[in-house]
């Protein structure tokens, strides 16, 4: 898309994270991006940075999108300081990694709030705006392992049944929301070098063994995929005039599976 078009990413603080380098790639493609996420400190350093480097208007709005009061007053500011919102990435994201007979009621809430219910939230906010302006692209981030989960030992069940949400509610909205021009699709991402929950970058150990311990050698390069090159795919499909995507699921795992 041209310059003047605005982006919010959820989940975009993190400096190693896929959502930061999709924030700073639709940036260097000419959208001026809010950074909506829990974590002030990487959050404020994330705008700074982005704005800096691209010379694009980067915003961060501290946001809990599992908190319905918080997602709407997060877009109101958006197209306030921006002036409209063309793209919503959904990246925000937790995982609890336990057996599932182990899962409280709280692990429950968490996860799916901040997942699912998230990204339905903060898809909903867009709506009104992106009407108004007879465009806009959503984009969930979905996950490869409800289509082929990891090994037993590395319990995820409730992030699988988070993101498999996901993908369902993705088809049905964009069934909806195609009539206002408006295209929903979602990334069903494979495994990354972002240490997923770390505070901190994960260690070239970490991936090794995820290599050869989570993905059992399926990973026909040999690695995870790094998040800029993930991000690659995200921003390509958020940008696109194209309605291809509409209701899609767009794999993007490096071959592990290949529906």
């Amino acid at each position: 898309m041209a310059d003047g078009h605005t982006a919010i990413v959820t989940g975009a603080a993190r400096p190693w994270g896929l959502g930061r380098q999709v924030a700073l790639q639709l940036a260097q493609k000419g959208h001026d991006v809010a950074i909506a996420d829990v974590r002030e400190d990487w959050g404020n350093e994330a705008a700074q940075t982005i704005a800096a480097q691209t010379g694009r208007r980067a915003i961060y709005i501290k946001t809990d999108v599992s908190k319905r009061p918080e997602v709407l007053a997060m877009v109101e500011r958006a197209v306030a300081e921006l002036g409209r919102v063309d793209v919503l990435v959904n990246d925000a994201a937790i995982g609890v990694n336990k057996p599932f007979e182990e899962f409280t009621d709280e692990d429950f809430h968490r996860v799916i709030g901040v997942n699912l219910l998230g990204s339905m939230l903060c898809a909903q906010a867009v709506i009104k705006p992106m009407k108004n302006q007879n465009y806009g692209r959503v984009v969930n981030i979905a996950s490869s392992a409800p289509f082929m989960p990891p090994p037993a030992r590395f319990p995820v069940s409730l992030y699988n049944a988070s993101k498999g949400g996901i993908i369902a509610f993705t088809k049905s909205a964009a069934l909806e929301l195609a009539r206002y021009n408006i295209v929903v699709s979602v990334v069903a991402v494979g495994g990354m070098a972002t240490g997923m929950g770390l505070n901190r970058a994960p260690k070239p150990e970490e991936l090794k063994y995820s290599v050869e311990n989570v993905y059992q050698n399926a990973l026909p390069f040999g690695r995870l995929i790094e998040p800029a090159e993930m991000a690659e795919v995200v921003v390509n499909v958020a940008t696109t005039k194209s309605h291809a995507f509409c209701g899609q699921v767009i794999h993007a795992n490096g071959g592990r599976i290949m529906p």
